[in-house]
């Protein structure tokens, strides 16, 4: 019995498709893991950018009214500061790259919201037992108040009079001594400048479980100092600055710093104040105001090999 066999021609033949196929399906392989690679990218400075941009809401959400600005950074790191260095945000120019910080003073939702009832009531009873040293805040429980403010701050600020919180009075178009408004420079956000002279936010501490006393009561000359108090108010801890700085591929990281109190005369650039760096790899951190409402907008990068891959989210925070 004779067995015939393949051919060379069909052996050559065979060789040529299957050569064809794997060809094929290893360029297939490698689009399916590049792909795989580009996707995992996008996805990871995608979701980076999205808990960061939801962090930095988070945290303006609470912002005191008024307290917002924008610092030159550069400026402010190399010490040499000029009135014409900060601005009130919503005075920033859109497009421009001088101002790229953004600071604010933060109400201590923390304790305001711990309990049912607001271990701070925000209200001043102006109509009993006030005067320029004092005042009573009724349905307060500010010795629990102290103590979570002691814990947040690590112990900077626990509601004595040499760790006082930081006290601010809500009221629209409301002057200190008839002639300086509510201002970034009187409430001591930029200690900086010798203009800088935190008259109108006022340190206090609990002398009672609810009545807050004024650490500032008096002048060097002893004279009792003016105040304007009305029913409402906002109790802080800490104020806060995002600043972005300089990496050496040419971008930047995204830097929070936290825990310190300008009415203490205190800067978000001291050596004590807590520094946190929020995301790296960052190209584009702008921001603005307007009514009331912030817009910003971050874009991150990652990279890959020779190609980078970037991502932008936007938010607005309304009051």
């Amino acid at each position: 019995m004779k067995r015939r066999g393949f051919s060379l021609i069909e052996v050559v033949f065979v060789l040529v498709i299957l050569g064809i196929v794997a060809s094929i399906s290893s360029q297939i392989i490698v689009q399916v893991y590049e792909n795989y690679i580009l996707q995992r990218a996008i996805y990871s400075v995608s979701r980076k950018t999205e808990l960061i941009a939801t962090q930095i809401v988070n945290r303006l959400t609470y912002r005191i009214e008024g307290t917002t600005i924008s610092k030159d950074h550069q400026a402010f790191l190399s010490g040499a500061i000029t009135n014409s260095d900060w601005l009130p945000i919503e005075d920033v120019p859109t497009g421009g790259d001088k101002y790229t910080t953004i600071e604010w003073v933060g109400y201590d939702n923390d304790s305001f919201a711990s309990d049912i009832n607001p271990n701070w009531s925000g209200i001043a009873n102006y109509e009993y037992d006030v005067n320029r040293s004092r005042f009573v805040t009724p349905g307060s429980n500010l010795s629990k108040t102290a103590t979570i403010m002691s814990n947040l701050s690590n112990g900077r600020v626990d509601l004595t009079a040499n760790r006082p919180a930081g006290l601010l009075f809500i009221e629209n178009n409301n002057y200190y001594t008839d002639s300086k408004e509510y201002s970034p420079l009187c409430m001591g956000m930029i200690p900086e400048l010798s203009t800088s002279t935190r008259d109108c936010i006022f340190p206090v501490y609990n002398d009672t479980n609810n009545s807050l006393t004024f650490t500032r009561s008096r002048d060097t000359n002893h004279t009792i100092r003016p105040k304007i108090i009305t029913e409402r108010y906002k109790l802080a801890w800490s104020a806060y600055a995002i600043a972005p700085e300089q990496q050496p591929n040419g971008l930047f990281k995204l830097v929070l710093y936290s825990n310190y109190q300008p009415w203490n005369g205190d800067s978000y650039l001291d050596a004590n104040t807590t520094k946190h760096t929020l995301m790296t790899n960052l190209s584009v951190f702008k921001f603005s105001e307007s009514g009331g409402i912030i817009h910003f907008k971050l874009c991150a990068t990652e990279e890959l090999g020779d190609n980078n891959i970037s991502t932008c989210k936007e938010k607005v925070i309304m009051r």
